[in-house]
């Protein structure tokens, strides 16, 4: 693997990373103002970044490839309101989508043919995470300033916790 390559996988490795903070501290915001559903769909959000950067370790030590793990700021925000926190969600996953199609771009560049392979993965997801973010966006500015229309936003987001499923 070139270095280019590697470097760029690793960047975006510990940008999953930071991604997963954000959605972690996110949803502890949410979670204190009682958007519980929210708050539910957004720490399901802060797991699935984590198994993205597992991800592209794993292709990484594949390739034979040690990824350099950084330290990972973790973002403050003072948001309370959900439209707020979809809205910033809305146009982070934009800029993955970029940084995604940025590492394809390299990728290809360098003809390595079984990252960009990889990728593909990646640029099919972030057509799902821009729409599905959107689509809640859109869903809680419609809700304006009715704390029922937000609350059954909220609700529809809920997502059942390992915990609160029955075997």
């Amino acid at each position: 693997m070139k270095a280019e390559v590697a470097k760029a996988l690793n960047d975006h490795i510990n940008f999953e990373f930071h991604s997963g903070y954000i959605y972690l501290q996110l949803a502890l915001a949410m979670e204190e103002q009682n958007y519980k559903g929210y708050s539910s769909w957004l720490m399901q959000h802060y797991n699935e970044e984590l198994l993205h950067a597992q991800a592209f370790i794993n292709f990484m030590i594949k390739r034979d490839e040690t990824p350099i793990l950084e330290d990972i700021k973790a973002s403050q925000f003072d948001m309370k309101e959900p439209v707020e926190v979809a809205k910033f969600i809305y146009e982070h996953e934009k800029k993955v989508t970029e940084k995604i199609y940025k590492i394809n771009d390299i990728a290809k560049k360098a003809d390595d043919y079984a990252t960009e392979i990889f990728m593909h993965t990646f640029i099919n997801e972030q057509i799902e995470e821009e729409d599905i973010t959107k689509d809640i966006y859109d869903k809680f500015t419609l809700s304006g300033d009715s704390i029922s229309a937000k609350m059954l936003v909220d609700n529809n987001l809920s997502t059942p916790s390992p915990a609160d499923t029955t075997l």
